[in-house]
């Protein structure tokens, strides 16, 4: 595990955990939040959003741990 592969996942899942904490405001305060209610509905939203933030932050603990491996060009 690097340096950067820790600081990534740490920053992907503090991101994640952020934007999970500011969900409902992201669907009423943003462009894209309120398109995406307007598009499946206000329920349906916050379970999307839910789920991308937690994949988010699932990915960055991954990465962070070292079970996730980047990509080596």
């Amino acid at each position: 595990m690097t340096r950067e592969s820790l600081l990534i996942g740490i920053g992907c899942a503090l991101i994640g955990g952020a934007g999970l904490w500011n969900r409902d405001w992201l669907l009423a305060e943003t462009p894209k939040g309120r398109f995406l209610v307007e598009a499946v509905g206000a329920g349906r939203a916050r379970g999307l959003m839910s789920l991308f933030f937690l994949l988010l932050m699932g990915a960055g603990i991954l990465l962070a741990g070292g079970w996730l491996k980047p990509i080596r060009w």
